[in-house]
């Protein structure tokens, strides 16, 4: 079901390919710079807080709380800056961005005579979205998501608004294979003056492999007024705080409008990651036009998600920044339990020295055992619901 699913939306995307003009177009900007630096191949890496403006469906793999901050310097001198805070509740993932794109530097030009004449000022123009999303998990393997959003364009005094829904969906397999596919701007018609703007409809679907030190993405996506698109990334993880990207986006005709000379789009990133604080940065260079860079700052807090013995442990398995992986339904064994016997013990994101350390945990602890097929590592959890990796030569 899942397969013909995918199939029908890459059908959506070849075949959509309608040129009326769009409004608010910097709807078509990627946000996030760990999405930048993979080339924008992100709708099914998705899987952290910058999942919001992508594939709403990816915030489900959030495990914690998170809040993110990201700065992007633009074309000619435009600045795009976004606030995005992501709950993990019991059932259901929610979360909210805030989106502001401006620029003050617009020479007026004037049509006398038929001819353009400039009156030597300068004005403005900005465009800003604020958007509710909400990511369910269906089954073990699929995960849906929806955004509503609220658009305002503003043109030196001219304002115009609307409204948008996002979708998504993510389909995972296995541990490391997934399938996404989003649908965004899908909404009202904009009117300023007398012109007409119809939404930046666009479409993506992709699909990644992920594994603990590496990820690669490859996506289609079709936008309305521009050609189908294809653009590839890849995030290798060289050690535990330093993560490193490259991306690749293939332009067309269409894209570079009358910039013949702009090549296809290669990007590079990094990320460094400081106990829950992550900072991602990405270069990606527009030829004749300029480069650009993308900056971004996020923190999880707060408790993990956890689901209680009552409703039945959906064996969330914490892997780094993996996201949440399922594996089988398993119930908790109130009797197998272990207990620390050393003071100051490390409980890790994964079963390795290499992940980050969740908290520190005291001597005479009493954990219960969730996997302990590892060799040196059981997954345990705490008595206040957090889940990790504990080395096994320090509880008996």
């Amino acid at each position: 079901m899942m397969v013909h699913f995918f199939l029908l939306m890459i059908s959506i995307i070849l075949i959509a390919s309608s040129s009326a003009a769009s409004g608010v177009a910097f709807l078509k900007i990627d946000v996030g710079a760990r999405a930048a630096g993979m080339g924008g191949a992100f709708v099914a890496v998705a899987d952290d807080i910058s999942s919001i403006w992508c594939n709403p469906a990816g915030l489900s793999m959030i495990k914690s709380e998170e809040i993110v901050l990201h700065h992007q310097d633009w074309l000619q001198d435009t600045r795009y800056e976004c606030l995005g805070y992501a709950y993990p509740a019991q059932n259901l993932t929610l979360g909210v961005s805030l989106n502001h794109l401006s620029t003050n530097h617009i020479p007026e030009i004037l049509n006398v005579n038929d001819k353009p004449s400039s009156t030597g000022r300068l004005f403005g123009a900005s465009d800003m979205s604020g958007m509710f999303a909400v990511s369910k998990q269906m089954s073990k393997q699929i995960f849906i998501g929806c955004g509503i959003k609220y658009l305002q364009e503003q043109l030196d005094n001219t304002t115009v608004n609307a409204g948008a829904i996002d979708l998504g969906c993510l389909y995972t397999p296995n541990n490391s294979f997934c399938l996404a596919s989003s649908i965004r701007n899908i909404g009202s018609q904009m009117q300023m003056d007398k012109d007409t703007f119809t939404l930046p409809l666009m479409y993506r679907t992709g699909v990644a492999w992920k594994t603990e030190s590496l990820c690669f993405g490859i996506e289609l996506n079709k936008a309305r007024g521009r050609e189908l698109r294809g653009c590839a990334g890849v995030e290798l993880k060289i050690n535990n705080p330093i993560t490193v990207r490259c991306g690749y986006q293939f332009l067309t005709d269409n894209d570079r409008g009358s910039f013949k000379g702009i090549p296809d789009r290669v990007s590079l990133g990094f990320g460094v990651k400081i106990g829950g604080t992550t900072m991602d940065y990405a270069f990606a260079p527009y030829g004749v036009l300029e480069d650009t860079h993308r900056i971004s700052v996020s923190t999880k807090f707060g408790r993990q998600r956890f689901v209680s013995k009552k409703q039945g442990d959906k064996g969330i398995k914490i892997e780094g920044d993996q996201g949440i992986k399922f594996e089988k339904d398993k119930e908790i064994v109130s009797e197998d339990v272990v207990i620390v016997t050393t003071d100051n013990i490390p409980l890790r994101e994964g079963p390795g020295t290499t992940y980050s350390i969740i908290t520190k945990i005291g001597i005479g602890t009493r954990l219960q055992v969730i996997d302990k097929q590892k060799k040196w590592f059981y997954k345990v959890v705490l008595p206040d619901g957090r889940r990790g990796w504990v080395c096994s030569i320090f509880v008996k």
